[in-house]
């Protein structure tokens, strides 16, 4: 799971899954994120490593809102899994996205901070990835919603 070792399992590394609780069985189950070195060598569906520590936001309308160490946050739907809104992030997230109102209009706050490297494993320098003016890309990020 990490850059100097090799992989001992396929994709996908990661899934998201929901249970119907009354039948005992899975809904569905579709990959968590996109490791971004399987994808650059052609790969789908792959998961994210490190996936281990995401929150999810579900909302009163059918939505799943989940943030990646792979640096994008996706809107699934709670019915079927599609992903049906995705925005990338300045880094990886962790955690659990927060959900909140104001005047009416709901907002959805991500924390970009990971150290989590999206092509698999912690960086080796410890650093947060960087941005285009070359300073840490560590950060809050709202979105407004419709």
């Amino acid at each position: 799971l990490y850059p100097d070792q090799p992989f001992v399992i396929g994709p996908p590394w990661s899934s998201l899954v929901a249970y119907d609780l009354n039948a005992g069985t899975i809904q569905w189950k579709v990959p968590l994120g996109q490791d971004s070195r399987a994808a650059g060598e052609g790969a789908k569906h792959s998961g994210a490593f490190m996936a281990e520590r995401h929150g999810i936001i579900v909302t009163s309308t059918g939505l799943l809102f989940v943030a990646g160490s792979d640096g994008k946050i996706r809107a699934y739907d709670a019915e079927s899994g599609n992903v049906l809104w995705t925005a990338a992030l300045p880094a990886g997230s962790e955690g659990i996205p927060a959900m909140y109102e104001v005047d009416g209009r709901q907002y959805l706050v991500v924390c970009a901070s990971s150290r989590i490297n999206p092509g698999g494993g912690h960086r080796q320098d410890g650093a947060a990835a960087h941005s285009e003016s070359g300073s840490p890309a560590r950060s809050y990020v709202t979105f407004a919603l419709p």
